[in-house]
């Protein structure tokens, strides 16, 4: 059994040329498990030219929160593989909430899903959904790989971090969240850490208004990199980097004078890792 972990989408709700927003690919023996959909995922998925990520293929999803940039690629998820022969029922799961984005967002598009299912085109398949409203624990199984969700730190809003165990390896994703205990319980020795950061050093910079919501709603690199200490993963992958004007290597500097020894990379959308 193989296990890889694609970066589809490691960008913020800052809009990017070259970060899409966030999205993950863990695949198991050419089965993809998504983690989130923000904008940009299946172009991605797309330039990524791996047979594994062909859209008949995409019928997995799962949500770490409703965040615009974590969702707003949804549509195009539920739509365009079914255009393009996708006949598998799509399994979602997210938070409370998910239900009701997936039946309003079929609702918004009806009018061309109706088009396409009985107009001229070709397509004599359903377009079926199912939709797992999640709390914390596992919420998947199947013969490649165990799912764990477990809750995480996102200001008020209901938010999860998922951990995915397979033959080979253990991958957690962190989605958007703060330093939390589930952190360090689930990702102790973990494969690849997937951790969303931000710049300590430039947070300084910050208006006191935004310092106030990101100290409840994100993680800095020297919160990190007490995580990665306790942790300890082979591999620690930074994503949703909210830069503030500082650089890939800056991150990572920040990092190691923090006090963080580990293999640690900046992700870029595209990259993978096995």
């Amino acid at each position: 059994m193989t296990t890889r972990l694609v970066l589809l989408g490691t960008g913020t709700p800052n809009i990017s040329a070259t970060h899409y927003q966030n999205s993950f690919a863990v695949i198991v023996d050419e089965v993809p498990y998504i983690v989130d959909c923000g904008a940009g995922m299946l172009q991605r998925a797309a330039q990524s030219r791996l047979s594994a990520l062909a859209m008949p293929k995409l019928t997995r999803l799962f949500l770490t929160h409703l965040h615009p940039d974590h969702t707003t690629g949804l549509p195009d998820f539920l739509i365009a593989p079914w255009v393009l022969d996708r006949a598998e029922t799509v399994q979602i799961f997210g938070c409370a909430g998910t239900q009701s984005l997936v039946d309003l967002t079929l609702q918004a598009y009806e009018t061309g899903i109706a088009e396409h299912r009985d107009g001229l085109a070709p397509i004599d398949h359903p377009l079926d959904i199912v939709v797992t409203e999640i709390s914390a624990g596992e919420i998947y199984r199947d013969e490649r790989v165990t799912v764990m969700a477990f809750a995480a730190s996102h200001g008020t809003l209901e938010a999860y971090s998922y951990k995915f165990v397979t033959a080979d390896k253990t991958i957690v994703i962190s989605g958007d969240t703060t330093p939390t205990d589930a952190m360090r319980e689930h990702a102790k020795d973990c494969d690849i850490l997937v951790h969303e950061v931000y710049s300590a050093v430039q947070f300084a910079q910050r208006d006191p208004r935004w310092q106030a919501y990101h100290q409840q709603a994100h993680t800095s690199t020297i919160e990190l990199a007490e995580i990665a200490n306790a942790t300890q993963p082979d591999l620690l992958v930074l994503v949703h980097q909210l830069y503030w004007s500082a650089s890939d290597d800056d991150l990572l500097a920040e990092i190691r004078e923090a006090g963080y020894t580990g293999t640690v990379i900046s992700g870029s959308d595209l990259d993978v890792f096995q």
